[in-house]
């Protein structure tokens, strides 16, 4: 069981490949030295290691032009560095940097656009690497700035996007996209323009906006198909049947998840695909009520396609735990969140905060599980309780970046039940600050983003909870469980 996977995060947007160098083989037009012909010719033929050998040489020259002939100065610069970063050898992201920030010097002199875009794509990346992002994003700023945006190299702002999204500013790689948007549209390639499209697809579904996420999904899958991108293709129609399966919409959902299970069943060399699309459809399958079983039979039949001791198995343990809960098997869905914890512990990450959250997220998940158990019997268990605590707790004090709302509420509702009202009053009021100013935009069910002149639902008990519809209202009251009794008794404190 387990199968090893080649994309662990299909989700997350890509800047565009740069294993090679997309700078204009642009010839030096001055024959003051023989040396110029050959760099030349080593760099039409991207001969890295040769171009390091005339290192020297060429930087005197480049030093000679800056005054006369800006434009091959900043070549000479941009190919150099550009030399130092794919033969990376010690030291050199750092010397690639140096030659591309005068690279750029010299383009902006120059007033050449081909090499100051290029260079200020290679020089953020750079950037980057080092983790210099705000660096990074003062390069493209510059770019933004000197370059009219029908003359801008696409792959830098696509790249610029990427920076934003890794440093979680998705609002402001959003706002980079819409203020390219016209040429995007209108002068960009088929293959760019596609990759725009489902990058924006991913920020819009990553803010819950799916609506907006599927009219870049829409978009994108033309174009993907005109173009025989197939890759692309997979990911609009999994984004696709996604967004409408979070709108409510699961007859469309499973229209589109069966599309890209078939492209992922002849894909042939990759089962991962076939693992999130089966994942996917159990999502659906479990929302719709009196269907939660053929959604569980759904996620046991992905596990395979997992590679073994990986954060997608773990989330599709929890995933099946949850199936488990709402049929109302409570030991199976525990079992299911004791592997999936077992499996976020493994993990390794060079980033221990990411590690740690996750392990958290899953000691969250076995909480939320005892104390939805203990509401489930006819009467009060205090021990389910106490256990619920103490994964609840374990998550809170294990959380690097954030609690989750959730975990509020259930700390809230544990220390209340247990009879600490003081700490449950204490602990509901940061639930509060957190969720009154979303409930006023937000549905609390499906968190979906409401028009603000939409008349929302609003709970009938806590008077605080609102939802987009009176079915979700009722959804939330059965299956949610968030206690809005408890919610009402502790509201003024």
């Amino acid at each position: 069981m387990g199968k090893k996977s080649r994309r662990p995060n299909r989700d997350k947007p890509k800047a565009a490949s740069t294993a090679g160098v997309a700078a204009p083989r642009q010839v030096i037009t001055s024959t003051t030295d023989d040396a110029v012909g050959t760099f030349n010719q080593l760099c039409a033929s991207q001969d890295w290691a040769g171009l390091l050998e005339v290192e020297s040489k060429m930087n005197v020259i480049a030093k000679t032009f800056e005054r006369s002939n800006p434009s091959s100065a900043g070549s000479i610069n941009f190919y150099l560095g550009s030399a130092h970063k794919q033969l990376g050898r010690e030291g050199a992201i750092e010397e690639a940097t140096l030659y591309y920030q005068k690279a750029v010097e010299m383009a902006k002199k120059a007033g050449n656009n081909v090499i100051l875009s290029e260079g200020v794509l290679h020089l953020s990346q750079c950037y980057a690497e080092m983790n210099r992002v705000d660096e990074a994003m003062d390069a493209h700023k510059s770019l933004c700035d000197e370059i009219a945006k029908e003359s801008m190299n696409p792959n830098a702002i696509l790249s610029f996007a990427e920076i934003l999204v890794d440093k979680h500013e998705h609002t402001r790689a959003l706002e980079i996209f819409e203020e390219h948007l016209e040429a995007i549209e209108r002068s960009w390639g088929k293959q760019e323009q596609c990759r725009a499209y489902e990058m924006i697809a991913v920020l819009y579904r990553g803010k819950n906006e799916f609506d907006k996420s599927n009219v870049y999904c829409e978009r994108q899958l033309p174009i993907a198909k005109a173009t025989k991108n197939v890759e692309s293709e997979f990911k609009a129609l999994h984004g696709l049947g996604h967004n409408f399966g979070c709108m409510g919409d699961y007859d469309n959902a499973m229209t589109y998840l069966e599309q890209a299970l078939v492209i992922a069943s002849e894909w042939g060399d990759d089962e991962y695909r076939l693992g999130t699309i089966y994942s996917a459809m159990g999502d659906v399958l479990v929302a719709q009520e009196g269907r939660e079983k053929e959604g569980l039979l759904m996620f046991q039949k992905c596990v395979g396609f997992f590679e073994e001791g990986s954060e997608g198995l773990a989330r599709v343990f929890f995933k099946t735990g949850q199936a488990y809960r709402l049929i109302g098997a409570w030991d199976d869905a525990i079992a299911c969140g004791m592997k999936g914890l077992l499996i976020a512990k493994s993990i390794e990450d060079e980033n221990l905060g990411n590690k740690l959250n996750f392990v958290a997220k899953a000691m969250e998940y076995m909480g939320n599980t005892f104390l939805e158990k203990c509401e489930s019997l006819p009467e009060r268990n205090d021990e389910l309780i106490r256990t619920a605590l103490f994964w609840s707790e374990s998550a809170y004090n294990l959380r690097s970046s954030g609690v989750t709302l959730a975990l509020y509420l259930d700390l809230a509702q544990e220390h209340y039940f247990l009879g600490d009202s003081e700490k449950a009053h204490a602990v509901l009021k940061k639930y509060f600050d957190g969720t009154v100013k979303l409930w006023s935009s937000h549905c609390q069910a499906c968190y979906r983003t409401c028009a603000k002149d939409a008349i929302m639902e609003k709970c009938s008990v806590c008077k605080v909870a609102r939802y987009c519809s009176r079915a979700h209202s009722i959804k939330a009251w059965k299956k949610d469980r968030l206690c809005h009794k408890v919610m009402q008794l502790c509201a003024h404190f």
